[in-house]
């Protein structure tokens, strides 16, 4: 029985410790109540005890992730800072700026390579065209990541 309850304890450090799916916390978990169960018994006792414990983890674990961030010591543990659109941070600027932009290729298009437009290099595709090193280019198109570019007339 005491070996049931230091598995658990020991399984829920590793838990603890180790980035996982929860396996050694719920076995962990498991082993420590069965381990409450048998020391106490087994008997109507024991069930009421074991109850009663995993009501309570559940209502601390509601506590822990609902309510104390929301305490004066919990303000001060938790994390608050956001990096918004609105604050300047952005996974990429938006490719919608470099509409009706005219560059020149860095390399062969055929029909995907390097585009340079107002010195920032940029991955871009044609509509089929083959274009060689230095050719000026015009882009025609934005969509999501995929920027396509033409030949601009002269």
């Amino acid at each position: 029985m005491i070996g049931l309850i230091l598995s658990g304890i020991i399984l829920l450090l590793i838990e603890m410790m180790v980035p996982g799916f929860g396996i050694f916390g719920l076995t962990g978990l498991l082993l420590f109540l069965w381990g409450i169960y048998d020391w106490m018994g087994g008997g109507p006792t024991a069930v009421l005890t074991v109850t009663v414990l995993s009501v309570l983890g559940v209502l601390l674990l509601w506590w822990i992730v609902s309510v104390f961030p929301k305490t004066r010591l919990g303000e001060r543990l938790t994390l608050r800072l956001q990096s918004t659109k609105e604050k300047g941070y952005a996974s990429h600027p938006d490719p919608n700026r470099w509409l009706g932009k005219i560059g020149h290729t860095k390399t062969v298009l055929r029909p995907a390579g390097t585009v340079i437009v107002e010195d920032t290099f940029l991955d871009a595709v044609t509509d089929g065209e083959f274009y060689e090193p230095g050719t000026e280019v015009t882009i025609v198109s934005v969509t999501g990541g995929r920027i396509v570019v033409r030949a601009t007339e002269r």
